[in-house]
C-alpha cells in the first residue's frame, strides 16, 4: 500500500479514536484508545522520540475485537515531561509503566513495543509477569549495553552532558520540512516522509519562525547507567510468557550490524521456546510502512 494511502486511512481512523489522559505522579501520560472497553486490552508503546501516532497505521489493520491503548511515553508527544533533575533511564520506564497499568486498572494485558519500548516490554514482562498475557517486540530485542569497565567513564560523560544541558530543540519552517529531515535521519531511513509527518504532527507546536518539537530535550542525552549484557540476559531468562519478535529486513540490524549476534544470543536465552521470530519487509518503522503484514503476524500470535 502506498504511503499516502496509509496516511489517508490513518486520518480517517483517528476520527474514531478517543484521546486519553492517565494521571501519574509527575503529571499526565497522554495517548489514544479504540475498541470495546470490556475487550482484552493491548498496550502499545512507541520508540525513542516517536509518539503514539506511530502505531496508527498498524491500528487500522489489527482486529477490532480488542481494546487498544497507544501511549505517548513521558517527555514524548503530548505527555508531561519528567521534572528538571529527573533523568530518563530505561529501568525507570518499568516503574512508569506500572504506574500507568494501575491507573488504567489493567489486570492483564498484551504489550506491543517498538524499538526502545520493545526492550521495555522485555524488562516489564520479566518484572511483572502476572500482568502480561504476551509481548510483541518490534525491531529491537537487545538494548545498548556497556561493559562493567565502562561504567565510570560513561557516568562522567553523561553527568557532564546533563549538568551543562546544552541541547535545545531546533525550529523548523513547517511540518513538511521537519518530516522530510526526519525521513533522512538514521532511525527513519527508508520511511516515507508522509509517514514521518504522522509522528511529527503530534510532536510539534507553532513558535516564532515556524514550529518546534515538543519532546523533552533530556531524552537526547546518554543514560547515566546502562545494563551490562549479563544483566539483560537475566531478564531474558526470566521470561514466563510468550514473546513474538518481529524484525524489519531493512531494520535495526541493518543500521547496527553489530547487533545481529546479540539478537541470536537473546533468542536462545528465552527458555521453553517462548520466543518466536519473523522477518517483515520494511525499515526500522516497518509497522508504519508495512502495517498489513505486521498486523497479520501479530493477530496470529494474539490468537494462538
Amino acid at each position: 500500500m502506498a504511503a499516502r494511502q496509509i496516511v489517508l486511512n490513518c486520518r480517517h481512523f483517528l476520527n474514531n479514536c478517543s484521546e486519553i489522559s492517565v494521571k501519574v505522579p509527575w503529571g499526565q501520560v497522554k495517548g489514544i484508545e479504540i475498541g470495546p472497553k470490556d475487550a482484552p486490552p493491548v498496550l502499545m508503546v512507541h520508540g525513542w522520540l516517536d509518539n503514539c501516532y506511530s502505531f496508527v497505521p498498524l491500528l487500522t489493520m489489527l482486529p477490532k475485537n480488542r481494546r487498544y491503548i497507544a501511549l505517548d511515553l513521558p517527555g514524548h508527544g503530548h505527555s508531561s515531561h519528567k521534572p528538571t533533575g529527573c533523568y530518563n533511564l530505561i529501568l525507570n520506564a518499568v516503574v512508569d509503566l506500572e504506574h500507568i497499568r494501575r491507573n488504567l486498572n489493567l489486570e492483564k494485558f498484551t504489550f506491543i513495543g517498538h524499538s526502545m519500548s520493545g526492550i521495555l516490554g522485555i524488562l516489564y514482562s520479566s518484572t511483572y509477569p502476572e500482568h502480561i498475557d504476551r509481548t510483541v517486540v518490534l525491531d529491537s530485542l537487545f538494548p545498548f549495553v556497556k561493559e562493567s569497565s565502562e561504567v565510570v567513564t560513561n557516568l562522567r560523560k553523561a553527568s557532564d552532558d546533563l549538568v551543562i544541558d546544552a541541547f535545545r530543540c531546533k525550529t523548523y519552517k513547517d511540518v513538511n520540512t521537519l518530516a522530510a529531515a526526519k525521513s533522512l535521519s538514521t532511525w527513519y531511513i527508508g520511511l516515507d516522509a508522509a509517514l514521518c509527518q504522522l509522528i511529527v504532527e503530534r510532536n510539534t507546536v507553532p513558535c516564532e519562525g515556524g514550529i518546534r518539537q515538543l519532546y523533552d530535550p533530556k531524552l537526547r542525552y546518554s543514560s547515566l547507567v546502562y545494563l551490562t549484557k549479563e544483566q539483560y540476559m537475566e531478564f531474558l531468562k526470566a521470561q514466563q510468557k510468550p514473546v513474538l519478535y518481529l524484525e524489519g529486513d531493512r531494520g535495526v540490524t541493518s543500521i547496527l550490524p553489530s547487533l545481529k549476534g546479540l539478537y541470536e544470543i537473546a533468542k536462545s536465552a528465552v527458555s521453553n521456546n517462548l520466543i518466536t521470530s519473523e522477518v517483515i519487509e520494511g525499515p526500522h518503522h516497518f509497522h508504519m510502512e508495512n502495517p498489513d503484514a505486521t498486523a497479520l503476524s501479530i493477530s496470529r500470535f494474539m490468537d494462538s
